[in-house]
Order: C-alpha cells, then structure tokens, then sequence
C-alpha cells in the first residue's frame, strides 16, 4: 500500500472522521461531543464526528436524540443519525465508516472514557505516515481511572493470549479507541463482528495487512453517568468466534491480502448503451 507523505512545510489538510457510536448515553453525549469539537477547530484540524445513536428496540430510549439534535446544529461539523434495528456495536462501528469521508478514522466513545487530547495525537501519528494507530491503557505514559478489577484481569488475560497466538508486540487489542488511514479500512472488509468483538477484528486485520502501526499512550477514564453496555461473560463468546475467524484469515495470508488489496471494477451492462454489428 502506497501512502503519499504529509508535506513538512505546510499544515496537514487532511481530513478526519471521529466514529462514535452510542445507545443512551445522553448523561455525556453533549460534554462530550461539544469537547472534541472545540478542541478539534483549536487545533485547526479538518474533521467531522459521525454518530450513530441506537434506539433500545424495547421502548427505553433517553433524551439522547434531542441532544443530538441541539449538537448538530451548535456543531455542523457534527452529523448525527437514529438508528433503529441495529444489531450492536460492531454494525454501528461499520455503519459510521460508510458514512464519513474522512482520510483518517478515529473509532472513540460517547461514555467519556476517552479525551480529545489523544484523539489529536492520533490524527499527527496517522499524519506521520502510520497506518494505523493503536493507543494502549497499560505502556508507560498511559493512565487508566476506574476500571473495574474483574474486567481488568479479563482484559489482561485476553490481550495476553492474542499476543501468544499471533506473535504481535502491543497490548491492547480489545480497546476500541484506535485509529486508521482509510486506505487501510477498505481493505479490512466485510467485517464479520456484528458486537464488541469487533476491536479485536480490527485490531488484528491492521496486523495482518500492514507493519506501519504505532502504539501510543492513552488515558482512560471510567465513566461517571449510565450503564455499561458490555456484559464480559456475553463478549467472550463474541470474542473466541472473532478469533477463530482470524486465525482462519492468518493461515490463508496470502489469498487474504491477495483479496485485500485487489482493485475491482464493476461496469454496468446497459443494453440501451449497446452497439449492433451492421450486418
């Protein structure tokens, strides 16, 4: 894959799509949305945040649409879309890529376990030249604030055993809170997580497909208003059927990337556009 480098002599223009994908989060939606974008147009970085809010199919929305509704029009670089059927995180993540148009993609969260400040330092990493950009929560430099202990040993014992079965160096798979060229994305498809299993999904795809990453610091707070979605024992199912799925990718590495990175073009058929042969 051939990347064209950022002019040093001159701001980078390129553009970037901060993913957010929500399901009644209305306690942090606007302090945290309104932050990333004022941040964002301080540091005169070219962007737009897509949403995508998940209506509850069982009647139990929040105000987060009227929020929303308020963002976009305080915000314009903000775009804001109800979803109603949808079948989790994962196809909401997938939704919010086809969306944007960004050259850089930033998946993040509506709870405020993440801060502007490292999604900034994910669009100068992927303005280095990365490919991708993986943040960890446990490298020096990195800071995690409440994070329960029970998902904490799950998390440590997961990323643990990727790295065991891939032979990969970072160490922080299953955080969602990672970066992407696009170039990179279009050749990550189709996705096969529909739920949280699609961190590691992405994760290790990047890992199959390219050796330009780089692993920064992060800081991660646990959040301070709602629920958490993520029920760990549910996931790990999610988790293991994610990675056989991969493994099976891996031990087919030549046809994968050979996939990957093939161009195609469709031309339509049009029999009005014919020619006939004169006889």
């Amino acid at each position: 894959m051939t990347i064209q480098e950022p002019s040093s002599d001159r701001p980078s223009q390129r553009m970037l799509s901060v993913i957010i994908p929500a399901m009644n989060e209305g306690g942090t939606l606007c302090s945290v949305l309104s932050q990333f974008a004022e941040d964002l147009r301080k540091e005169q970085i070219p962007f737009e945040i897509v949403v995508i809010n998940d209506i509850p199919s069982n009647g139990t929305a929040d105000d987060s649409s009227q929020i929303l509704k308020g963002l976009v029009r305080d915000y314009p670089e903000i775009h804001a879309y109800d979803r109603t059927g949808g079948t989790g995180y994962g196809t909401a993540v997938s939704t919010a890529v086809t969306l944007s148009k960004g050259d850089y993609v930033v998946i993040s969260s509506a709870d405020a376990c993440n801060i502007s400040q490292d999604i900034i330092l994910y669009y100068r990493t992927l303005d280095e030249g990365n490919d991708a950009v993986f943040g960890s929560r446990f490298i020096p430099g990195a800071s995690v604030t409440g994070y329960p202990q029970f998902k904490l040993f799950v998390n440590r014992v997961s990323n643990f055993i990727l790295q065991v079965l891939f032979g990969f160096k970072f160490n922080d798979y299953t955080d969602g809170f990672k970066g992407y060229r696009r170039e990179l994305l279009t050749q990550f498809g189709p996705l096969f997580s529909t739920k949280f299993n699609i961190t590691i999904e992405l994760s290790l795809k990047a890992m199959l497909l390219t050796k330009k990453i780089k692993q920064v610091p992060t800081q991660w707070y646990g959040r301070s208003w709602g629920v958490s979605k993520l029920s760990i024992l549910r996931v790990l199912r999610y988790y293991l059927s994610t990675l056989l799925y991969i493994l099976g990718l891996r031990i087919m590495t030549e046809d994968f990337l050979k996939c990957a990175r093939t161009k195609v073009e469709l031309r339509e058929i049009n029999a009005r556009s014919m020619q006939l042969e004169p006889v």
